[in-house]
């Protein structure tokens, strides 16, 4: 046998063959289901979710080149298999929670994306919905944008990023390009996220909203089975009276409010920890007090926390146990009694693709 044609070294090789427009390669993607070596030759049996050829000529010839690069005198003989999908039936989504504002630039994506990490630090299978069709954030906090969602099998598939399955408006348009978008045109694109992507065994979907009362809310209440909506707020006066617009429409869709959460409560020093009240904390409890809504908590302003959104890593990766990270996590296990897993998913909460 040639010393080149091992299993570990062809291994190896193949971690750089990657189907058109996906990041992961066979590899990661555990596409190989069967790898036979002989004196001078190679089988390599690949399995995909769909019978594509265009995919399977790229796959083919960037085997046939890695492993070339072994030994030229290598042959590799490739076998295309159509993987079996899972059923209608086995796919489901256990939760929903629907994360909106009544007006923009309180924090909500950042939310969204380390709330989403919370839960999955508790043990759940999560993802994140960007249905903020006018201002797609989450690609860039997860360090996404340049990604472009596959069809396979008919169905669109997620990007995954940081064990998170994630689908956006943001991943079909160019960077800079707006959508201008009339009620039905939304409707139609948040009905398509929810049943044509194939989320998979899901307990919990994070579905980020776009600020406001406008269509996307409304076409999502008709859409999509939530579980409930979570409010963010900052402290002051003027966000909190949008907010109560927000739970008075989730009202009228008779979309349950699992609570309000008050961001950017104060500022946390990063030199000293001293604590600054710069927006007025508490406006937002208050005001759950008299309206009988459930009071989230309050996550502070941190310099780490918007760094990270910028640099599209999450925040509760690395600093879970800061002052904003340890209120966030404490958010996730307030909204725990809410959470059912994709197991104990009723037929209501069932996604059926």
């Amino acid at each position: 046998m040639t010393p080149n044609l091992k299993t570990e070294n062809i291994i190896e090789v193949l971690k750089s063959v990657r189907p058109p427009s996906s990041k992961l390669s066979l590899v990661e993607l555990q596409a190989i289901t069967r790898l036979d070596v002989q004196e001078k030759s190679v089988l390599i049996e690949v399995t995909l979710p769909e019978v594509n050829p265009m995919v399977e000529k790229s796959i083919r010839f960037q085997i046939e080149k890695a492993i070339s690069g072994l030994d030229s005198q290598i042959q590799a003989a490739v076998e295309f298999k159509q993987a079996q999908t899972k059923s209608a039936a086995t796919q489901k989504i256990g939760t929903m929670i629907a994360v909106g504002s009544g007006k923009g630039g309180v924090g909500k994506s950042s939310i969204s994306v380390n709330l989403a990490i919370a839960f999955q630090q508790l043990g759940y299978r999560v993802g994140i919905l960007d249905c903020d069709i006018y201002g797609p954030s989450i690609p860039t906090m997860l360090n996404v944008v340049d990604q472009k969602p596959m069809m396979l099998g008919g169905k669109i598939q997620p990007i995954e990023a940081f064990d998170l399955k994630v689908m956006s408006a943001g991943f079909f348009v160019e960077q800079g390009q707006s959508i201008v978008w009339r009620g039905p045109m939304i409707h139609k694109l948040i009905q398509q996220f929810f049943h044509e992507v194939e989320w998979g065994d899901l307990d919990v979907l994070i579905v980020d909203l776009p600020p406001g009362t406008g269509d996307a809310p409304l076409s999502l209440a008709q859409t999509m089975p939530l579980t409930g909506a979570v409010m963010v707020s900052m402290p002051q006066k003027v966000s909190i009276i949008d907010v109560h617009k927000g739970i008075s429409m989730f009202n009228q869709v008779k979309v349950p409010i699992l609570g309000v959460i008050e961001n950017m409560s104060h500022f946390v020093c990063p030199s000293c920890d001293h604590s600054e009240e710069i927006f007025d904390r508490g406006g937002v409890k208050k005001f759950c007090a008299e309206l009988n809504v459930t009071y989230l908590g309050d996550v502070p302003i941190e310099m780490k926390l918007r760094e990270m959104s910028d640099q599209g890593r999450p925040f509760m990766l690395d600093h879970k146990d800061s002052p904003a990270g340890k209120a966030i996590s404490q958010i996730a296990r307030r909204l725990q009694p809410f959470i059912k897993t994709a197991e104990d998913a009723t037929e209501q909460i069932k996604l059926i693709l």
